[in-house]
């Protein structure tokens, strides 16, 4: 399938960095790619913080704005919550829409999710049944901190439990300073999951630093990049 979900074990592991690294890295190999952030909360359409907006200008991408996002909502809350509060429900077949309009346009399209798996987006929707609808394998991105294995652990049986195909796990690097667990998280996982670990994407000293990022996607990620996406081949 020409494209990937990248979710993530909880909010705030980086998801939208490891999109738009993996994104920008493919366009700089010289693959068509696409990015979108389907719904997204805690800014305004638009918003130069917004996640949807980095994504556009860091990989960066010429799509509309709105092809990008479908919906974005003011309160930092859990987006299905956001939407009721702001009288709106969410609609797969608007998103989907959006999503395949994208898949006509480029070769690959990667979507990032909102929080993880079980985060609320309708009445009784959650991501992980947009990515059902979306029919695409799916990238977990961890924290590279203590808790992650079991967090892990979690989001890939919640994953096989709906059936959904899973390509990979890429571990973040939050923190500027490593706790101890960092140097076994990678050799946990692998002992207890067959599920391919992609690499580590180091810490970044500027954040959103667009050639930074790039930088640590190479040395991270690089390698998995290639033989995933049959770089060279």
């Amino acid at each position: 399938m020409a494209g990937l979900f990248i979710t993530g074990t909880d909010t705030g592991v980086g998801k939208t960095l490891v999109t738009a690294g993996i994104a920008a890295y493919l366009k700089e190999r010289g693959l068509d790619v696409a990015a979108m952030k389907p719904v997204e909360s805690g800014c305004l359409s638009g918003s130069p913080e917004s996640d949807s907006v980095f994504l556009k200008k860091t990989i960066p991408l010429a799509d509309d704005l709105d092809l990008i996002n479908t919906y974005a909502f003011e309160p930092p809350l859990a987006p299905g919550l956001a939407a009721r509060l702001e009288g709106v429900e969410i609609s797969f077949d608007r998103i989907l829409e959006n999503f395949h309009r994208l898949e006509l346009l480029h070769r690959w399209v990667l979507v990032e999710g909102a929080g993880g798996l079980r985060v609320p987006l309708a009445p009784n929707r959650e991501v992980s049944d947009l990515i059902a609808a979306m029919k695409l394998p799916v990238l977990v991105v961890a924290r590279m901190a203590l808790g992650t294995v079991n967090h892990s652990l979690l989001t890939l049986e919640a994953l096989e439990r709906r059936g959904l195909e899973v390509a990979g796990l890429v571990f973040n690097g939050v923190a500027k300073e490593m706790d101890a667990s960092a140097r076994h998280n990678v050799e946990l996982l692998a002992e207890r999951s067959r599920v391919p670990i992609w690499g580590v994407l180091g810490h970044l000293e500027k954040a959103r630093d667009r050639s930074e990022l790039l930088a640590k996607v190479r040395v991270g990620l690089g390698p998995a990049l290639e033989r995933y996406f049959e770089i060279g081949c």
